[in-house]
């Protein structure tokens, strides 16, 4: 973990040695000018030293955590919707490593998302596709049937027959209308009525 790739931290590690250096500097000139001045050196220098530190530190930190509140906006609007939302990770560092898995990480879910899209409408359309391709030599069949059922006369064996196949014609259609509905039940066409009920 390089901790100084970030300018940031490179800024704020620059500007707490500079701060070192002055104060050193300026308590050696203390002390070459008399001890007497040491007390002022200790009750002036170190106070001075500590707020400038505090004073970056605090800078450094407001700047992190604006840039956190910008990543967890962008998470959110992602959340609520916009597939487009990013995190800007143009910098270097630790922080900027992980907001730029965070987008790629948004664009891979994307990318499973328009494939997942592209599979249901597949799906979607092969059914509806295979339901009507099955209901018109399902009509003729039909209308065979009721052809036969009129010349059979008498002949009870064909009738017998004939009434099997209505049958099993009866429920291929009931099993293509089935499909039909899954088709539109998954392209939201049907509306589903919810109400409570009692159970018991």
């Amino acid at each position: 973990m390089n901790i100084l790739a970030n300018k940031n931290i490179r800024q704020l590690f620059r500007r707490i040695s500079v701060c070192i250096v002055a104060i050193t500097l300026l308590s050696g000139a203390f002390l070459a000018a008399g001890s007497k001045y040491m007390a002022v050196c200790i009750w002036v220098c170190l106070p001075c030293m500590g707020i400038a530190v505090l004073g970056f530190c605090h800078d450094y930190f407001r700047k992190q955590s604006r840039t956190i509140e910008d990543a967890v906006s962008q998470v959110r609007e992602y959340i609520s919707g916009n597939r487009d939302a990013r995190i800007e990770s143009s910098e270097e560092g630790e922080l900027y490593r992980l907001l730029h898995e965070v987008n790629t990480l948004a664009a891979i879910l994307n990318a499973h998302a328009e494939n997942e899209g592209r599979a249901k409408q597949f799906l979607r359309d092969t059914i509806s596709d295979i339901s009507h391709q099955l209901k018109t030599p399902l009509a003729a069949l039909n209308i065979y049937n009721g052809i036969i059922r009129e010349e059979a006369g008498d002949a009870s064996t064909v009738r017998e027959f004939v009434d099997s196949s209505e049958q099993e014609l009866d429920r291929i259609q009931a099993l293509v209308q089935n499909l039909l509905n899954v088709a539109k039940f998954d392209a939201d066409i049907i509306e589903l009525n919810r109400d409570l009920q009692n159970v018991s």
